[in-house]
């Protein structure tokens, strides 16, 4: 392996001639690190157009070179790269986290603004766009093969005798079947996520939705930093569980702000990150993490939202949310239970639902179940949020914290019992009840 290295102005290019296997890959990475550290660099330039082979080595000294040039705010290109090797990185998808182009005169070209700096200032609208990663309660509850293949038979069933010989066809029929067997309610739990303006990312909960949210996030900051909004519920494990796995938090120059009501915030998320439960420590995470503390019923602004909890009923204590923004309401209230009796708690939760365009809102049980063999568990009934929101004059309601052991017929039959209920209860104008599930978007 030859190594050759040439400035132009603020552009650094190392030509690459050669092999780099797992006996030439560190004096590559050695090459590498002393580019990408040169003063007044601001790219490294890579021509790999003399390199015929590279191994795993070569990968992980480019992805240590990928930090550095983070870190230090350089931008890193790989140019001129042979079909064979292109097709290494992205196998590899090498490719997805370093600029990749064909030609040196691109690579020169390249302005990719290098990680650090802000995004641009984007308008924020009068709408609310509001996603849903996780909507399973207690733990998470994929599909089961069983399940799947009973989904897969019925749909068999159902398309007998008509001519589906083609991919528009098919997906016309299966997008008039019934939810439960079109579709899935999902088995990821708690973490729904609410627009907001310029490199803001807000965040509700950290259940195992929240993979998929921090993977989202990252893709669409395209290696800017974020600054991330989490607001925590309560510190049960299926609300906490995704953070391990949250990508954002192992990236330096990510900002992350864990908001809660509860004392114990910073400890849940400690304990849960230190041995034996986990082996990268919380302190061990790239990012920036700071904790902050809410009083409830104190209003704050917070990524372009008027925020105020409010105390719910649950074991430990849970906390509702109700985010403002522009003369929009969105409101967050899981793992609650309410009990007529409770006219205090129930007076305290009308407020908080108060003329909100949506309510996001847990009904794990029937109203059977939740006052006869679940009483007390701290969860709450389609019936409890229809009249909860039909009392506090609320446009829509979304169900979330579906109880793990119903499949998605017995979430579909919960949603239309709330459909038939509020129909012949209204008195005015029309509530709109869904029962959301994982990656439902809605506007508000």
């Amino acid at each position: 392996m030859k190594l050759q290295e040439t400035k132009n102005g603020a552009t650094l290019v190392l030509a690459v001639l050669g092999r780099i296997d797992s006996e030439t890959a560190e004096a590559f990475g050695t090459a590498l690190h002393a580019s990408i550290a040169t003063p007044g660099i601001e790219k490294v330039v890579l021509d790999f157009s003399g390199v015929d082979f590279i191994s795993s080595a070569c990968l992980r000294m480019l992805m240590l070179g990928l930090k550095q040039a983070r870190e230090k705010k350089v931008m890193l290109v790989i140019a001129a790269m042979q079909p064979m090797l292109l097709e290494i990185f992205q196998l590899s998808r090498i490719d997805t986290l370093i600029s990749c182009v064909a030609t040196i005169e691109q690579a020169m070209k390249k302005t990719i603004a290098p990680a650090g700096t802000p995004l641009q200032a984007k308008p924020i609208g009068n709408e609310i766009s509001v996603r849903f990663w996780g909507t399973r309660g207690s733990l998470p509850a994929p599909l089961t093969l069983q399940q799947l293949r009973n989904k897969l038979s019925s749909a068999l069933v159902a398309g007998a005798g008509m001519n589906l010989d083609t991919v528009e066809r098919a997906n016309n029929f299966v997008e008039r079947l019934p939810f439960h067997i079109g579709g899935t309610f999902g088995g990821s739990s708690s973490c729904v996520q609410l627009s907001a303006s310029d490199n803001n990312v807000v965040l509700l909960d950290m259940g195992s939705g929240a993979r998929l949210a921090g993977q989202e996030a990252l893709r669409q900051l395209a290696g800017r930093p974020g600054e991330f909004h989490i607001f925590m519920s309560h510190l049960h494990w299926d609300h906490i569980m995704g953070f391990p796995f949250f990508t954002p938090a192992y990236i330096p120059g990510q900002r992350i702000h864990i908001y809660g009501c509860h004392e114990q915030l910073e400890n849940a998320f400690r304990r849960q990150q230190a041995e034996p439960s986990f082996p990268v420590e919380l302190s061990k995470m790239a990012s920036t993490i700071e904790f902050v503390h809410l009083e409830p019923g104190r209003s704050y602004n917070i990524a372009g939202y008027q925020v105020r909890a409010a105390l719910q009923q649950h074991h430990g204590d849970s906390f509702g949310y109700r985010f403002e923004r522009n003369g929009k309401c969105v409101v967050y209230s899981t793992d609650a239970e309410h009990k007529p009796e409770n006219t205090l708690g129930i007076q305290r939760c009308v407020e908080l639902f108060r003329g909100a365009d949506l309510v996001i809102f847990d009904a794990m049980y029937s109203l059977a179940e939740s006052v006869s063999v679940k009483e007390d568990w701290g969860h709450s009934s389609n019936v409890m949020g229809v009249e909860l929101c039909q009392q506090a004059k609320a446009k829509r309601l979304a169900f979330v914290h579906h109880e793990p052991a119903n499949d998605d017929a017995a979430i579909e039959r919960l949603l239309h019992d709330a459909l038939r209920l509020e129909e012949i209860t209204r008195n005015g104008e029309r509530l709109d009840v869904v029962a959301a599930y994982d990656g439902l978007e809605m506007q508000i």
